[in-house]
């Protein structure tokens, strides 16, 4: 009986150092590792950063216009050629938890040869497997200049990412097929299939406007405060003829 609490007794001493060493390394980890030093720097210089979540794939990449971010949609990758000259433009790409492009930020502005100016300044929010619905955008080449807030329909049913792997396949595809891809995407792009500009408010050649469009993206209202400064407002139909004018 007294062999046995003495070794019952070794045991538990036992058990105390040893729940002692386990308490205190956990200790040292945790409070190690909320302690440890953070970077700090004052200027960093770098052509991008992709943030990234835990599994590793990117939410957000800020780059220069020769690294940006491809389009990306449905868990696939696209050529930077499917997205309509983004490819000269620096900025900030986002990316849903899927890995699909929602919206960004790009910018770019430059000189024409003619001694013109051209540039674009873009902020856009995109629909759930679909393009962008709200756009702040500035953008000017050799016969307009413009600057405002656009809002789009989107329907979000997958034709947009059917029209963006028409796009990459007209890439390289025979002339014949690239006639017919660009039929295709025109007949869409009539029926609003890809969606359709509802609102417009902002300048456009000197000319302060909200535009107001229907279903179909046809001008249906629009209030004008033009270059001289004289402002109306207007009805029009769906032909786009102007059915009503005050004053």
């Amino acid at each position: 009986m007294s062999r046995h609490i003495t070794i019952s007794s070794a045991l538990f001493r036992f058990l105390i150092v040893s729940q002692g060493v386990i308490f205190c390394t956990l200790a040292v980890m945790i409070f190690g590792t909320c302690n440890a030093p953070s970077a700090e720097f004052y200027e960093i210089s770098v052509q991008r950063i992709n943030v990234v979540n835990p599994d590793g794939k990117t939410v957000l990449a800020i780059s220069n216009k020769q690294r940006v971010a491809s389009p990306a949609m449905g868990g696939k990758t696209y050529p930077l050629a499917v997205s309509d000259g983004r490819e000269n433009m620096a900025g900030m790409i986002f990316f849903n938890q899927e890995g699909d492009e929602m919206g960004g930020l790009l910018f770019n502005s430059f000189k024409l040869p003619n001694g013109k100016y051209a540039g674009i300044g873009h902020l856009s929010f995109d629909r759930y497997s679909d393009n962008q619905v709200l756009a702040l955008q500035y953008k000017e080449n050799a016969s307009t200049v413009q600057s405002g807030l656009t809002l789009y329909d989107r329907p979000a049913d997958g034709k947009f990412k059917q029209s963006l792997d028409l796009i990459e396949e007209a890439q390289n595809a025979s002339p014949e097929r690239v006639t017919e891809i660009q039929k295709a995407l025109g007949e869409w792009s009539r029926q609003g299939a890809l969606g359709v500009e509802r609102v417009f408010v902002g300048s456009r050649n000197r000319t302060a406007q909200l535009l107001l469009k229907d279903s179909h993206g046809r001008p249906r209202a629009r209030l004008l405060i033009d270059e001289s400064d004289e402002a109306r407002l207007e009805f029009l139909d769906e032909k786009g003829e102007v059915k009503a004018r005050f004053p």
